[in-house]
């Protein structure tokens, strides 16, 4: 076996045979019960900056703007 050929489930498979779907047809598809009908390649949604975000009892913010400035500053 070499070293571009993955293993799964002991069955070698080169990483060269998936190509990334380009498809901009929309597929239908369900994550955790809502379903969706979007293309696999779209551009994302613009952040709202405004948007409360609840993770594991914390509450959060995009700060895109305030991340772009650390970037640059350092």
């Amino acid at each position: 076996m070499t070293t571009d050929q993955l293993v799964y489930r002991g069955v070698p498979y080169s990483s060269h045979q998936h190509q990334p779907l380009a498809s901009v047809e929309a597929v239908e598809h369900v994550y955790r019960g809502v379903h969706y009908s979007e293309p696999l390649r779209h551009e994302p949604l613009p952040v709202d900056e405004s948007l409360e975000l609840h993770y594991r009892g914390h509450v959060y913010h995009h700060r895109q703007q305030q991340a772009q400035l650390d970037l640059q500053a350092g």
